[in-house]
Formats: C-alpha cells, structure tokens, sequence
C-alpha cells in the first residue's frame, strides 16, 4: 500500500492493472468461442470491471464458459471496490492493515479504525454473499424449467451477479432482457436485485441493526438514501408512463430502477421519447449511493446541494436536513464532485463531438451512461471511431475510480492549513 496522501493512487493504479491482465486472459483462445479484437477485449473487461454493462455484441456469442466467469468475477470485483476487496481479503487472513491506509479505506467504507474496518469489510462480504445467493434461488426458480439445470443455474447466478453489482451484463439472445417485458417475476427480483446494490452495504447494515424500526433512530445518511431513493424511483416512474403510455407500470419501475446505474433495458431506450431520454439523464447522472455498487455523483450530493440551495433562499446560514447540521466541508466536497463530473463530461463531450459525426444528444447521453457507470445505450457502438471507443473507456474508467480521488491523486499535497483574513464579495 503506498503511504499517505499518495494512497489516492491506490485505486487508480489496481483498477487499471486488474483491467489489462483481465483482459490478457479473456484474449486467450481458450476464452472464446470465435477470434476477438484485442480492442474488444479491452472494452468488454473496463466495461465488467466498472461495473457499467456497455458490450461489443453479443456476450453469449463470443465468449464461452470460461470467458464468462472471468466477467462474473471481475463484476464481483467492481461491485466490492478494489480497496473493499483488498482490505476484505487481508482481514479474513488476519494480517494487519497499516494506519497509513486507513485514510483511504475509509473513504470506501466510512470507518476509523482498524477493528470498525475488519469488521465493515467482513460484514460487507458475508452480506453481498447472502443477497446473491438468495437472488440466485429466485432466479433459478424461473429459469431452471425453462432452461434446464446446467444452463438455468449459470444465468441464474451470472444474472443476479449483473443485477448486484448494478453491471448490466445479460446472457441472453436479444437486446438486453426485452424478451422479459411482460414477465412480472424476473422483473420484481432483479428490481430488488438493482435496488438492494444501489442504496449501498452499510445502508443495509444500518436497518439490520435497526432492530426497533424506528425511522429517527437511522444514521442521518440512511435518512437521506432511503427518502430519496423513493422519489427517485417512483416520481419518474409516474412521469415515464405519461410521457410512454405504452410501457406498463412496471416496465417504468423497472427502467427507473436500473438507471441507478445497471444499465438493463426491459424496453429499447432508443424507441423512447425525448423527454424520457432526458429524465434517463438526469437519474443516470444522480446514480445510487455512496459505498454502493452504483456510480454517478451519487444521491447523497445532490441531496446535500439542493437543501444548501432551499436553505440559502430561505435567507438560512447552515443546512439542516433531518434535524442534523451538515458540516461545511461535506458541502464543499459535494460541490466539489458535482463540479469535477461536469467538467469531465464538459471536456470529454466537446472532444467526443470533434472526433466522431453522431448527435450531440447521443454523445452526450453515452458520456452520462458510461461515466456514471450505467451502460444504457441509444448508439451502435459498432459504428463508433477507435478514438471514441477509447473515450468511453475512460469515462468507465474515472467513473469506477472516482473523478474526486483521481484529481486528489494529482493535486493533494501535504500543506499546513494557514487562516487567511475574510472579505465579503458581491454576488
């Protein structure tokens, strides 16, 4: 592990690594069912390991058994966080974490301590365990008589894995699981699936521990990500099936579910109208939780912004949300991540629409996607420029690691705090 402030680079260098040996590995022939592109390899394993779900084609038709656990597992890895699973692992072995990591574990896990992180981190990985195999059961239920044993469990479990970890991947013929339009069953459990990965572990933790159920003994972010989580699912839900009153109630659930950042389609997002692509935007773009397997600038944020907003129109100095004052630097930071994903997006967009001749409105809905770590799509990628293939990557890529702690990882230095003298400005 790399020492102080430098710690930031953990994330960025392992994720990287993990994504060019996976992708050494899916190469091999052993992998595929045909020849692939080195290029192609590359995308499917950044796209498995951010957890986004974009493919070059068919995943059923390209890469066998072996090609597909090697997708599961790096899925399971993107869904636990590399500095989750590394810690995890070290804690199960019972060597000893040094302080000096402690700094960037808990941004992942939010401990401070070294036996609140053994603790989280083996919580973490019994209860995501707990959650697949359940998933899996239900799935397996359905699938089993249609499929037979053998190919039934495998989809079960690859499908329950894709759902968790909020990736996106299916093994199906077709476009995503459109064939599973009209199947209320599949939908309800991969609906619990998406949600369950996208509020977030410790989330669950909390209402675990809940044994009361009592909603104000909930810590104030469980408050926040269960609210909003509502609002976010049902509101546009609503507004979805006016806008598309062709789509069933349920399909609208389930379209507003997974752009928490899943990325399954139970209809083709193409065929949807204007103003649901848009609000597909929007949602993609709030994403999930913190410490969940979702991506986007997260709910928490744009919570923590929007009542700074009512509270300074209120004529209000401090942010209250739940009876609790939110402490200035968590309102710093959170503009600081709305800032750096809008400047990323800004900047990667204006390259993306110099490179390549498609829509602004597509570039700019496939940089939200694949920055938030969504893989909802209204592009045929086969049609995309290598320069372009290359800027989705990295926008998959910053969105797993964090826009926040790439830029630390640039710009943190070890500097004293010095209290500079206060000056009203005119705004």
């Amino acid at each position: 592990m790399l020492k102080n402030k430098r710690s930031y680079l953990v994330p960025i260098v392992g994720f990287a690594l993990i994504i060019l040996i996976s992708s050494m590995i899916l190469y091999l022939p052993i992998c595929n069912y045909k020849e692939i592109s080195f290029k192609n390899v590359l995308f499917t394993a950044t796209s498995a390991l951010t957890t986004t779900g974009f493919t070059k084609g068919p995943l059923q038709n390209q890469f066998n058994f072996l090609g597909q656990l090697v997708l599961a597992i790096l899925m399971e890895i993107g869904a636990m966080g590399f500095i989750i699973f590394i810690s995890y692992f070290l804690s199960v072995k019972n060597k000893k974490i040094r302080m000096s990591d402690i700094i960037l574990i808990n941004d992942n896990i939010s401990s401070d301590s070294y036996a609140s992180i053994k603790e989280h981190s083996i919580f973490i990985g019994k209860l995501m365990l707990k959650v697949q195999i359940a998933g899996i059961v239900f799935l397996a239920l359905k699938f089993i008589p249609v499929f037979g044993i053998l190919e039934g469990t495998w989809h079960s479990i690859f499908l329950t894995i894709s759902a968790f970890s909020n990736t996106g991947f299916t093994l199906f013929e077709g476009e995503s699981l459109t064939k599973f339009a009209n199947d209320i069953y599949v939908q309800i459990v991969l609906i619990a699936l998406m949600i369950l990965g996208s509020i977030g572990i410790l989330v669950i933790e909390d209402l675990k521990k809940n044994r009361k159920k009592k909603f104000n003994r909930l810590k104030l972010q469980t408050k926040i990500i269960l609210t909003y989580t509502l609002g976010l699912l049902f509101v546009p839900m609503f507004v979805m099936k006016m806008l598309d009153p062709n789509l069933s109630l349920l399909n609208c659930l389930f379209m507003s579910a997974t752009t928490r950042s899943t990325g399954f389609a139970i209809t083709n997002v193409s065929n949807l109208c204007v103003e649901n692509k848009v609000m597909l935007m929007i949602l993609m773009f709030i994403g999930g939780s913190p410490t969940s397997t979702s991506g986007g600038v997260k709910i928490i944020t744009i919570a923590i912004l929007l009542s700074t907003v009512m509270a300074t129109l209120r004529g209000k100095e401090e942010t209250v949300m739940f009876w609790k004052r939110i402490p200035d630097t968590s309102i710093r930071k959170a503009f600081s991540i709305l800032m750096i994903f809008i400047m990323v997006l800004s900047i990667t967009c204006a390259i993306f629409y110099h490179l390549d001749n498609i829509s602004l409105f597509n570039i700019t809905f496939e940089s939200i996607s694949a920055i938030t770590n969504t893989g909802l799509t209204i592009t045929d990628y086969d049609t995309l420029k290598l320069s372009s293939e290359m800027i989705i990557m990295f926008l998959m890529y910053v969105g797993r690691v964090g826009p926040l702690t790439m830029v630390l990882a640039v710009v943190n230095k070890d500097r004293k705090n010095i209290e500079y003298p206060s000056e009203d400005v005119i705004l």
